[in-house]
């Protein structure tokens, strides 16, 4: 799933930078460096078998750098990240996923007698807090290009976990409508942001799978919040609180210490490791001068227009090119129409078990299972999409599987008498393998330029949230408890999904047997090529 957002290296213009002897540079950083001149060793790679050294210029301290590592040495320092860096952006993540999806368990309790509000009006607030993150998620991301994510990343996540703990104090509809709108505009450019760390620390091979990670927590956090919830609901009177302002109070003090870690943490690039609160204070660190180097140059080496800059500068036309790129929206017509097929009962689906016959502690805990192994299977499909580079198959077999799940859902009746058929079905559907982390590396992969993705990235979590907009409002008051017409809209939802799917990637595989044609003809077309198979054919989009 990959991003690539991050300033192009100044490699060609890096001769104009002082260079020192060898032997000075080695004695110095410990990496393999020579002049350039004549026949000199460059990038590339040298030896064979076990014994092969890969060798790429970087910049570090204002100087031209060669380093030389092996694979062994690579698999090293993508450890580190993958233990250290990737989990605390998966952990901000999934508490910024629990905080939005546990109005589920809030819907279970008292809340609407409460605050004297109808379930409609409930879903209202629901669909503002999409709203506000889609109104400000293009404008965030440019900020975060500005600011720097390691600090604008951090200072979102404390912010909206304020926000989350003063939803306790929610009196009445009004209320609510502000808080649910302040946490949305909090939220905006969150995941782009994220999604253009990530791509900044790892390669197109490695995106996939480390971006089904960052999306894991999000998979799960239904289960997580629907446990949060239970147990908040036990407790419910203690310290004069009910049930539901103890969890928003618990969600909320839990991301705000999230964000203060990632604070801490978080460094600006993989040479910064040693500096701690945003490069205030120094540290050991976590990657040495070695190890960031390698870490960089396996970077640069897969994709040169990746850069070390902590900034990036996007113009109107970046934007513009993306957004009338025909390529673009097949993606965002999927994510609109796929993701809210089954979008509504990420809100609602644990009143609709609770309207089974179970209570509202049982009902959130049987709301757990499902979400954990939908990310469980989508791990699995990650792992096939980074084998074989296939997305639009392996999408397609999750929305068939959804499909299968809401066709037993709008026949099945919604009956305490028929309980645990339906909820068994209801299991299956939320269980179809999470697919949404696959679809914005296809599309991040699709675009040529780091500015491009990093506006696609935009693009696309907007769509997302905009269709949170409308895809909780199909479980209408009106509908329960058969929710016929919501199901028929769910249905829909899924057709319009698979008949895209398949309608994308055919394009996409016309356009690449064009491509072949033209590249036959002109072979420095070769350079527009975004993807080279093992066989070491070219295409024009991954498929």
């Amino acid at each position: 799933m990959a991003s690539q957002a991050t300033e192009s290296l100044a490699v060609a213009a890096a001769a104009a930078a002082p260079t020192k002897t060898a032997a000075q540079l080695i004695s110095e950083v410990g990496v393999h460096v020579k002049e350039e001149g004549p026949g000199t060793p460059s990038e590339g790679e040298s030896g064979s078998g076990d014994d092969v050294y890969y060798h790429q210029y970087i910049e570090r301290k204002g100087e031209r750098v060669l380093v030389s590592w092996t694979k062994e040495e690579e698999r090293r320092v993508v450890r580190k990240a993958d233990y250290l860096f990737l989990p605390i952006f998966a952990l901000m993540f999934t508490w910024m996923a629990i905080d939005r999806t546990n109005v589920s368990g809030v819907l279970t309790s008292t809340f609407l007698r409460d605050t004297h509000m109808t379930r409609d009006q409930a879903n209202t607030g629901i669909s503002l807090l999409w709203f506000g993150i889609v109104l400000l998620e293009i404008p965030s991301n440019i900020v975060l290009h500005r600011v720097g994510p390691h600090y604008w990343v951090p200072l979102q996540v404390v912010v909206w976990g304020v926000i989350e703990v003063l939803q306790m104090f929610v009196k009445n509809y009004s209320g609510w409508i502000a808080a649910r709108l302040f946490l949305g505009l909090a939220e905006s450019g969150f995941i782009p942001g994220g999604l253009y760390m990530l791509s900044r620390w790892y390669t197109q091979d490695e995106l996939a799978s480390r971006t089904t990670l960052y999306f894991f927590g999000p998979s799960i956090s239904a289960a997580f919040g629907s446990l949060i919830s239970a147990g908040a609901l036990r407790i419910e009177g203690t310290g004069g609180l009910f049930g539901w302002q103890w969890i928003f109070l618990i969600c909320g003090a839990s991301t705000i210490a999230t964000g203060l870690i990632a604070f801490t943490l978080v460094p600006k690039s993989p040479h910064d490791t040693n500096r701690l609160f945003g490069g205030l204070v120094p540290w050991s660190g976590w990657l040495s001068e070695r190890e960031a180097d390698v870490f960089v140059a396996r970077i640069i080496r897969a994709d040169p227009k990746k850069g070390q800059a902590a900034t990036m500068s996007i113009s109107f036309k970046d934007v513009t090119d993306v957004l009338l790129d025909w390529a673009t929206w097949p993606y965002l017509i999927i994510c609109l129409s796929g993701l809210q097929s089954v979008g509504g009962l990420q809100t609602w689906g644990t009143t609709i078990v609770q309207s089974l016959g179970f209570t509202s502690v049982r009902a959130n805990l049987l709301n757990a299972p499902a979400p954990v192994l939908a990310s469980l299977f989508g791990l699995v499909l990650s792992w096939f999409v980074d084998r074989y580079k296939r997305f639009g198959y392996t999408i397609g077999f999750a929305a068939v599987w959804t499909m299968v799940g809401l066709i037993a859902l709008y026949n099945l009746p919604v009956t305490t008498q028929a309980s645990w058929s339906f909820y068994a079905a209801y299991v299956v559907t939320v269980a179809a393998p999470s697919w949404q982390p696959l679809n914005v590396t296809w599309l991040s992969l699709n675009q040529k330029t780091p500015q491009k993705r990093a506006i696609a990235y935009a693009v696309y979590i907007g769509c997302s949230n905009l269709g949170g907009t409308y895809g909780n409002q199909v479980f209408r008051g009106s509908d329960a408890p058969l929710y016929r017409r919501a199901w028929a809209a769910c249905l829909a939802l899924g057709a319009v999904w698979i008949a895209t799917l398949i309608i994308q990637t055919s394009l996409f595989k016309w356009s690449n047997r064009r491509f072949a044609q033209k590249v036959r003809d002109d072979p420095s077309l070769e350079t527009e090529a975004l993807y080279t198979d093992r066989k070491g054919r070219k295409y024009r989009y991954y498929w």
